[in-house]
């Protein structure tokens, strides 16, 4: 369950530095708007498999029984607000708005929302975590929460002299998800350990 998450990061991965790094006013391989579609849209679905995966390892097959198709409706529905924000023919507002410093539109508050979904499972689990894996724990809250202020940011926010804050947060996730895998990799060392 964990490996189908780790896929899904590499592919968002790969949707990211398409948007990003191949120019986000005179594009590539087709238009902008779709290429943002899919950074974000591919997010929210990295999310959605890690609530997933968290819910496979801490409840039982009744709870995942309603769980899971609930959990990818909301996806689903997350998905699809977003693709419809991303058309060139919708007029995008931030649903979260923060004024000057920028916001988040529907598909990345969705995001967030998952985010805080996935975050929340974790935290009321946490008795059954490993002590030594609860640092890593943790570390990623704390990197998310600052990834999350960063990504606020509209893109051409930058902190004087030169830090580009949102291109900065990408930065951070890509730690916090390095970080999310080494927690995920005590614990479950830690659980064959004593099984052994």
């Amino acid at each position: 369950r964990w490996i189908f998450s780790y896929w899904r990061v590499v592919i968002t991965g790969v949707f990211t530095v398409t948007l990003h790094g191949f120019g986000e006013t005179n594009p590539v391989w087709g238009a902008r708007w779709f290429w943002a579609f899919l950074d974000t849209g591919s997010n929210i679905v990295v999310t959605w498999s890690f609530a997933l995966a968290i819910l496979a390892d801490f409840y039982p097959a009744k709870v995942r029984r309603w769980a899971d198709p609930a959990l990818t409706a909301a996806m689903v529905i997350g998905v699809c607000w977003h693709y419809y924000d991303r058309l060139p023919s919708t007029e995008r507002r931030h649903l979260v708005p923060f004024g000057e410093w920028g916001g988040f539109y529907p598909g990345e508050t969705w995001l967030i929302l998952f985010s805080f979904l996935v975050t929340g499972l974790f935290i009321v689990n946490r008795q059954r975590i490993p002590d030594r894996a609860m640092p890593l724990l943790w570390t990623v809250v704390v990197t998310f929460v600052a990834g999350m202020m960063l990504a606020t940011a509209s893109n051409d926010k930058i902190l004087f002299p030169f830090l580009p804050l949102h291109a900065l947060w990408h930065v951070v996730g890509a730690f916090g998800l390095v970080t999310l895998w080494a927690f995920n990799h005590v614990r479950f060392d830690i659980a064959a350990r004593e099984k052994a």
